[in-house]
């Protein structure tokens, strides 16, 4: 019996090293080859018009307008708010491209921002378009009025035609 208890003992013992044991694992850079895009912004003061009875911080247009060419896909995307703001603009913008399993990633672009204005386009334009492919982009619209808010925006899939 006592060696029932030693052998029994000594299993496990070497059971909880074996599980104690830490290895090193090295985690895979995840899509280091997608590109990073330059984003050109405007700055436009925006007249508060009938929005001036608003109390809070509200987008008034927020739109991601696409066009396709030989030169590649060009990107606009506008931000305006109610009123004149601190700071209004546009943050994680991704170029999607649809594939077998879903959406990868073949742009990005930390976007821009203007600062007391009523909006801004943030303006970019990405190469490396697929004739006949699908794409769209997402994006974070963000501004502050007298809070800052956030609005994910993201667009439909259009094919690259031209």
């Amino acid at each position: 019996m006592k060696l029932l208890k030693k052998t029994v003992c000594a299993l496990l013992t070497i059971c909880l090293l074996n599980v104690s044991v830490c290895t090193p694992v090295f985690a895979a850079e995840v899509n280091s080859a997608v590109p990073k895009l330059e984003a050109l912004v405007t700055a436009i003061d925006t007249q508060p018009g009938s929005y001036a009875a608003s109390r809070s911080t509200t987008f008034i247009d927020t739109t991601i307008d696409m066009a396709y060419s030989a030169e590649g896909m060009r990107v606009e995307i506008h931000t305006d708010m109610n009123m004149t703001a601190s700071v209004v603009g546009v943050k994680d913008i991704k170029i999607q491209k649809k594939g077998f399993w879903g959406w990868t990633t073949v742009a990005t672009s930390t976007g821009g921002e203007a600062y007391n204005v009523g909006g801004c386009v943030v303006t970019l334009t990405y190469t490396g378009i697929e004739y006949g492919e699908i794409y769209r982009v997402t994006c974070t619209h963000y501004g502050n009025v007298d809070e800052y808010r956030e609005l994910y925006h993201e667009t439909e899939g259009f094919t690259c035609i031209y």
